[in-house]
Formats: C-alpha cells, sequence, structure tokens
C-alpha cells in the first residue's frame, strides 16, 4: 500500500481515515488559538483537521485535544525503573517524548550502560531519544566507573536515538578549550548541545555559546534566565523531584519570549511521578501560577520539538505524528485518555522482566572505624542543604569534641556525610558534615549519588553508618535505612545501583515506605532526602559537596579543609 496516497486521499476526504477525533476543542500552538474541529488520522500520523468521517469514530465533544507532552530534559534513572517502565508510567500522564540523558549509567557502566538504556527504550511505546553523556566523569576530580572520550562517543553519532550532547557541565573546560572536551564538541557540532552553566559570567557565557551550546536547565532566578534567554539560549522550566526551579523562573515568561522556554524534569522519584505527574504537572503549576493555559501547552510541546529538531512532532497539524492528548478541561489539566502513534494508549501491566544482571559493586566491607574524624579543630566547614533546591551552602559550625574526636551521637541537626569509592576498589572515602536534613536516630546509605554514583551516608551513629554502607553493598546497589543497629528498610537496585527491573507499582510502594521511615526519624514532607542526598555529590552545582577526595568549594572550584584552623 502506497500510505502518501492513502494520506493524500484521506485528506481530501475521498475515502475514511483510519480513526477521526470528532468534534475537538483543538490546541493550537503555532497560533495560539483553540479552534473546534475533527482531527482525522491514518495509521501514527494525522492527515487532516476539518470535517471528517473516519471507520472508528471517537467523540470528543467539549473535550481538549493537545499533542502529547514532551519532556525536554530527563534522566530516566532517577526514577530507578528501566526505559520501558519509565515508558508506561509517563504515558498514562501524557507525556508521549522524552530526551533523555543515561550520564547516570554511564558514569558507572561507561558505554555497555548506554547501550543498555538505548536497546531498552526500544521495547518502550513512548518515543525515547537521547542525548550523549559530554561529562563522564563530570569533572576529573572525580572517582567514577568511566571514561567516555570523543571517541567513544562516536560510536553512537548515527544512532537515529540519537539527537546530540548531554548537559555540558564542566564549563571551565569549554571556555579553557581543553582538548577532550573540545573534541566532544566538535564532534556533535551539527546536533544539539545541552548546557548546564549556573551563575556563570556575561563573557564566560559568550565563550560557551560559541561552542554550539542550545540550551540550559540550571538557571535559579528570572534575571539569570533572561539574560540567557536575551543571548539565544532555550532556558528550561525544570519540576524535579529535588530541584524546583519552575515556579521562580515562570514571572520570566512573557508573550515575547515564551517560545524560547521549555518543560523539563531532570531528575524525578517513581512515587511523584505516579502521583503528580510528570509535564502535565509542570503545566499545571504553570497554568495555576497564571500562564495561559496554550502557551503552558506550547511550551511543553512544539517548543522541545523545534529546539531538539524532531520533525513532526509537538503539534496538531497535517503530517504530524499523532501523539494526542485527550483533557477533560484546562483548569486542572484532567486526562481523558492519551494516543500515542494513532492508538489509544492502554497501560502495560503485568509484564515479567529479565533480572539477571551482574553487580557494579567493586568494593570491600567497611570497619566503623572510617568514621572516627580526629579533632584538628572545633571549628568545620558544613555543607547547609537548602529545601527545595539542589543548592547548597557553606557554612561554618563549631563542634563538640571527645578524647580527640567530634562527637557522632549529639551532634543534633549536624550529622556525618561518608562517600565511598565503590567502582575499582581504591579504597578512597572521605567523610564530612551536613545539616538540614533533619533527621534523628538513623543512618541511610544509597549508591545514588550524582554524577558517579559512589556510596553516599549520612547518619550521627557510627556503627549504623557502617551497616547501612555494607547492606548496599551486599544488595549488590541500592538504598538502606539502618537504626539501632537495624536494617529498618531497603530497595535493591541491581542494574548499576541505580535501577531495577521490578515493576512500577512495587518500586514505588517500596520508595514510599522508605520514605514513610524517613518521615519517622524526623523528614519534613518537603524534602525527598534520598534525591536530596543523591545530590550532595556532585560538585558541579554550588556552593559546597563531598567526594571521595573530600569536601569540594564551587566556587572556589578546589578541595577545601573539612576544619577550618
Amino acid at each position: 500500500m502506497d500510505r502518501l496516497k492513502d494520506n493524500i486521499e484521506s485528506a481530501l476526504r475521498s475515502k475514511q481515515a483510519d480513526i477521526v477525533l470528532k468534534n475537538a476543542f483543538i490546541i493550537n500552538v503555532f497560533n495560539q488559538s483553540i479552534e473546534k474541529d475533527d482531527i482525522a488520522i491514518n495509521g501514527d500520523t494525522i492527515v487532516g483537521i476539518g470535517k471528517y468521517s473516519g471507520k472508528k469514530e471517537i467523540d470528543c465533544t467539549g473535550r481538549f485535544v493537545s499533542p502529547g507532552f514532551i519532556d525536554a530534559h530527563v534522566h530516566i534513572e532517577s526514577s530507578k525503573v528501566i526505559p520501558q517502565i519509565f515508558s508506561d508510567i509517563l504515558l498514562t500522564r501524557g507525556v508521549t517524548t522524552c530526551i533523555a540523558d543515561p550520564h547516570e549509567i554511564a558514569n558507572v557502566l561507561g558505554k555497555d550502560g548506554i547501550k543498555f538504556m538505548i536497546e531498552d527504550s526500544k521495547k518502550s511505546e513512548m518515543s525515547i531519544f537521547f542525548m550523549m553523556p559530554s561529562c563522564v566523569p563530570a569533572l576529573t576530580i572525580e572517582d567514577n566507573g568511566a571514561i567516555l572520550t570523543a571517541e567513544d562517543l562516536s560510536e553512537f553519532i548515527t544512532n537515529p536515538k540519537v539527537l546530540g550532547l548531554g548537559e555540558v557541565m564542566d564549563v571551565l573546560s569549554v571556555i579553557g578549550y581543553r582538548d577532550n572536551m573540545i573534541d566532544k564538541l566538535k564532534l556533535f557540532k551539527n546536533k544539539i548541545i545541552d548546557g548546564h552553566c549556573p551563575m556563570i559570567d556575561e563573557y564566560s557565557l559568550n565563550a560557551y555559546m560559541n561552542c554550539n551550546v542550545k540550551t540550559d536547565h540550571e538557571s535559579t532566578t528570572c534575571d539569570e534566565a533572561l539574560k540567557k534567554v536575551k543571548k539565544g539560549m532555550y532556558i528550561m522550566l525544570r519540576q524535579g523531584s529535588a530541584a524546583k526551579n519552575l515556579v521562580e523562573l515562570l514571572p520570566a515568561v512573557n508573550s515575547n519570549n515564551f517560545h524560547r522556554f521549555l518543560f523539563c524534569t531532570d531528575d524525578k522519584d517513581i512515587v511523584d511521578l505516579i502521583e503528580k505527574g510528570s509535564i502535565d504537572d509542570s503545566i499545571r503549576i504553570a497554568i495555576n501560577k497564571g500562564l495561559n493555559p496554550v502557551m503552558a501547552i506550547t511550551i511543553a510541546t512544539l517548543n522541545a520539538a523545534e529546539c531538539y529538531g524532531l520533525r513532526k512532532f509537538g503539534a496538531i497539524a497535517p503530517g504530524y505524528k499523532a501523539d494526542l492528548v485527550i483533557l477533560e478541561n484546562l483548569e486542572n489539566l484532567e486526562i481523558k485518555s492519551v494516543m500515542k502513534s494513532g492508538k489509544i494508549y492502554i497501560r502495560n501491566e503485568g509484564v515479567i522482566f529479565n533480572t539477571n544482571v551482574d553487580s557494579s559493586m567493586n568494593i570491600e566491607f567497611i570497619k566503623e572505624d572510617v568514621f572516627k574524624i580526629k579533632a584538628v579543630s572545633n571549628k568545620v566547614n558544613v555543607i547547609k542543604v537548602n529545601p527545595g533546591s539542589i543548592e547548597t551552602t557553606k557554612v561554618i559550625r563549631e563542634l563538640e569534641e571527645n578524647n580527640g574526636y567530634i562527637k557522632s551521637d549529639v551532634l543534633g541537626d549536624i550529622q556525618k556525610i561518608g562517600v565511598f569509592e565503590r567502582h575499582k576498589n581504591t579504597g578512597k572515602y572521605s567523610i564530612g558534615f551536613i545539616e538540614g536534613l533533619g533527621l534523628k536516630g538513623c543512618s541511610i546509605a544509597q549508591t545514588i549519588a550524582h554524577d558517579s554514583h559512589n556510596i553516599i551516608v549520612v547518619g550521627s551513629n557510627d556503627n549504623d553508618m557502617k551497616i547501612a554502607v555494607n547492606s548496599v553493598i551486599s544488595m549488590g546497589g541500592g538504598m538502606a535505612i539502618v537504626s539501632k543497629g537495624k536494617i529498618i528498610e531497603e530497595l535493591s537496585l541491581p542494574i548499576a545501583g541505580l535501577m531495577t527491573y521490578e515493576d512500577s507499582k512495587s518500586v514505588s510502594e517500596k520508595i514510599k515506605s522508605l520514605n514513610i521511615r524517613c518521615s519517622e526519624f524526623g523528614a519534613t514532607e518537603d524534602m525527598d532526602i534520598f534525591l536530596t542526598l543523591g545530590f550532595m555529590s556532585l560538585p558541579v552545582i554550588p556552593e559546597i559537596r563531598i567526594t571521595a577526595r573530600g569536601i569540594f568549594d564551587f566556587k572556589e572550584n578546589k578541595f577545601i579543609n573539612l576544619f577550618c584552623i
């Protein structure tokens, strides 16, 4: 059958379309209007807008039809489930396409991790495209599981699922014209390049953008966002689980510049995805804060498609892909049904996935005495957590000492935090202090620690911290809560210490249980302890972090002493 001929004939109404959505209020993202009409579909393609009859007709009287939503930047690994399970969750939320950056698994497994994500995504009904990780490791001072060079990434450049180069977070290597980074930028010069440039100055931004960097998702103020838009960047309004910048940045969006904004989740926990949503949640928040609904939907659809060169995605028009969301209303964006590639999506439940996977852990069990901190001084540099943000503040605190060591059981809101290298059995680790998590009486360890994903642990009891770390080692990666010498709750994440093959419902219930346990030990509802903890080792985010090598100051771009002498 000649598909094009068939589509032309259906468009001309000389033959019936396969499916027609009748009497729909169509969201027109091209001219910012809402138009009542029919949508004719053949196979996976919209063939016409007007008055049509179809072999199958769906009455959309009183309902709105939007293009399928697009997540412009997401790390699927943060959901803790594999791409095909992730796909099922997002499709029910109207997200029919996402741009994924697999740099989490790449930092653990290198090229093999990227290949796993691409191959598994092929089993998904959702359209999943990829940006190749640009910074593996994030900085040269990191201890991760792999190094990806331009030569390594060249293997993927012709893959149709690969759109470009992922977030370039090592800004200093870009503007310093360091060969390892410049080689990657040159390799992807004819594709899309994502940025990551918090607090960048004007002239450094000029230099950065000369390398074809097109987007940024790390702006935290309207002024910062508008300066980047002025230079021609796309700015992502991020609404993740730990990092939420949408509300703060929304006042920067207006009728003159809204086409330069995108929605993204970046890192979102599976519980939030199921209960609050993905990009649909972002649209809802934007509308609630006063943004015009059609404009909000345009940001979630056409803008992302145009930014990433996704032809025939992101709009309702002849020749475009039939990825559609049927809405009961625009006030709270209640979703009636979702159409993916011309078919109403039905949840894929009860599928059993392969569970054979090699452990990514290469570390010996630790001993309790590694947590002892000899008191060089009673003044220490402490990582202060900022609620609702992945940025931290460096503060100096006076702590008590006993027999030459900092006391570990009466620190109040200040707890010990440690990072242990787990990829190459180097024995590297460091211990510091953190405040603002609110936890008391328990220790938490996990193998999710951006971006190197070493083991990160927090607590005030050295023995509990030891048990928590050894627990995740025994599981081959995962999350564990320990109190008074006992494991209270745990979740195994056997795929690179980041993901599991388990179904979304099981994983969600386990994460809920972990969070409930955290609340019993003082965690507040407005902070996801596990996601927040996972960012405390990421040295490319202001202001102070901890890695397996020590305390790192983002502003000074160097390691600093734990003690203030």
